[in-house]
């Protein structure tokens, strides 16, 4: 299982690195193909649509066939995207590679994650802490390899790093083997792992699904405005020179990666609910008292606070969606991602249009306010459920983890 646990968590990295390789280069970009940055949101969207279509795609396959060759197939589908792109031709194929592009990368996140759901009963947001850690360190590591090859003047071959390592995966992924595993009294669970949640009544789970679908659409919607304009919040908000403004998404990821880490350790002793409701109160808190203070050393100390907050928010969503809807990560996986995806696309048009024609505070507010529909619908989806009050859980004793784990059967049992 740990060659497992690598080879998925090198997938996700690899992810990181392609998600932020465009936007690491795009002002080059834009001067190669002397185009204005109306192209630029143009090729942003596209490839927000390409991940959508991935979604879909992966899921319907993901149903039919077993993991293995997906993962390959979608690790070759970004080789060659990026090797096109390498080439840099006419901008209508530049933007075919990139849609191609996206697509892979949402059939690694659909496949893969719906294998961790799988395969770690009791132990989901454990393992997917793990999986969104390698996301950030990719999405962190990009813009610092960009930075260098912009220096040398070769930033082009950028995309051979990424293409290289996506056929390396490829074939690394043709000679993984895994299968559920057995519960081992001397691992810790997830807070939630150590009780079972009963199957729901179809009204019902529709309901929830649907609930849990609003609620990531919000979580995309905030992520994917944050990425996009946090540079032009401090250059317009806050006065901050270009340079040092742009500094504000690398703190910003680097609070994502140290607390993505941390998620693995602090839910093993919250649950899930409460996780979500502290970290997206602290969130919201970030954002307003950024809002209020509008100073500009205090709001580096707020955007790391908001990374560290909603660092978890998006894998924890997963699993308890996953949790409350048991025996359904075929459905619910696919179903997340593709509403995160898009909210991402959606809300940062949006923000850019508010920008535009309400001014940065109004679109500020307007940030806060979808933080703030999330903490609404989180109680919603609680009231719904009816979780109850309890915040810790103890750890269960020797012996007695096997309880908490499922014995309902996996196709992932399969030799």
């Amino acid at each position: 299982m740990r060659q497992f646990t690598l080879a998925s968590c090198a997938l996700y990295f690899l992810t990181g690195l392609t998600a932020i390789s465009i936007g690491s280069v795009l002002p080059q970009l834009l001067a190669y193909y002397k185009v204005s940055y109306t192209i630029g949101g143009q090729l942003i969207f596209i490839g927000a649509m390409g991940f959508l279509a991935g979604v879909l795609v992966s899921s319907y396959l993901n149903n039919r066939f077993r993991p293995k060759p997906l993962l390959t197939v979608s690790s070759l589908i970004i080789a060659g995207a990026q090797l096109g792109i390498l080439l840099l031709p006419p901008i209508p194929l530049f933007m075919a590679f990139y849609f191609i592009n996206s697509m892979g990368q949402a059939a690694i996140g659909v496949v893969v994650a719906t294998m961790i759901i799988e395969v770690f009963i009791g132990r989901q947001a454990v393992a997917m802490s793990y999986l969104e850690v390698s996301f950030g360190l990719g999405a962190f590591t990009m813009p610092i390899m960009a930075s260098l090859f912009i220096a040398l003047n070769i930033w082009r071959y950028l995309f051979v790093v990424t293409s290289v390592l996506a056929l390396i995966l490829a074939v690394v992924w043709t000679q993984i083997s895994f299968s559920k595993k057995a519960a081992v009294p001397s691992e810790r669970l997830d807070a939630s792992g150590l009780a079972e949640s009963g199957p729901l009544r179809m009204g019902r789970k529709w309901i929830t699904l649907g609930l849990f679908a609003l609620i990531v659409f919000l979580y995309g919607g905030l992520e994917g405005s944050l990425n996009n304009f946090l540079s032009s919040i401090f250059m317009n908000y806050l006065d901050v020179v270009a340079y040092d403004a742009s500094i504000s998404i690398g703190v910003f990821w680097a609070a994502m990666v140290v607390g993505r880490a941390l998620t693995g350790v602090i839910i093993r002793r919250v649950a899930y609910n409460i996780y979500l409701l502290i970290n997206i109160c602290g969130a919201l808190l970030s954002l307003i008292l950024f809002i209020t203070l509008k100073n500009a050393p205090m709001g580096y100390f707020f955007v790391t606070t908001l990374g560290l907050m909603m660092s978890g928010l998006y894998s924890i969503t997963l699993v308890y969606a996953n949790y409350s809807i048991p025996d359904s990560a075929h459905l619910v996986t696919p179903v997340i991602a593709g509403l995160s995806g898009l909210g991402s696309a959606v809300f940062p048009a949006f923000t850019g249009f508010s920008i535009d024609h309400a001014g940065m505070t109004a679109t500020l507010w307007s940030i806060a306010g979808i933080a703030a529909s999330y903490l609404i619908f989180l109680l919603v989806i609680g009231r719904t459920r009816g979780d109850g009050p309890r915040i810790f859980h103890r750890f269960p004793r020797r012996g007695q983890a096997k309880l908490a784990f499922s014995s309902r059967g996996s196709r992932f049992n399969k030799p």
